[in-house]
């Protein structure tokens, strides 16, 4: 059964990469487990479409972009 809560404010806690670290290693000393962490790709709010994160419009439907307004 699955959970809903959003753990993404632990991602950066260090006790919390150890532990992980130690349950995946089954102990071992030394071991660091690498933590990918998903980097969200910029999106038209109108649109949806995929951006670069370098536009000042939309090149689908000519909206202004939100790292533009800023």
């Amino acid at each position: 059964m699955g959970s809903c809560l959003d753990l993404r404010r632990l991602q950066s806690v260090e006790s919390v990469e150890d532990a992980f670290s130690r349950l995946v290693s089954g102990g071992k000393a030394n071991y660091k487990t690498i933590i990918e962490r998903k980097k969200e790709q910029p999106a038209c709010e109108n649109c949806k479409s995929i951006l670069s994160g370098e536009e000042k419009f939309c090149p689908e439907c000519g909206t202004k972009t939100n790292f533009q307004k800023k």
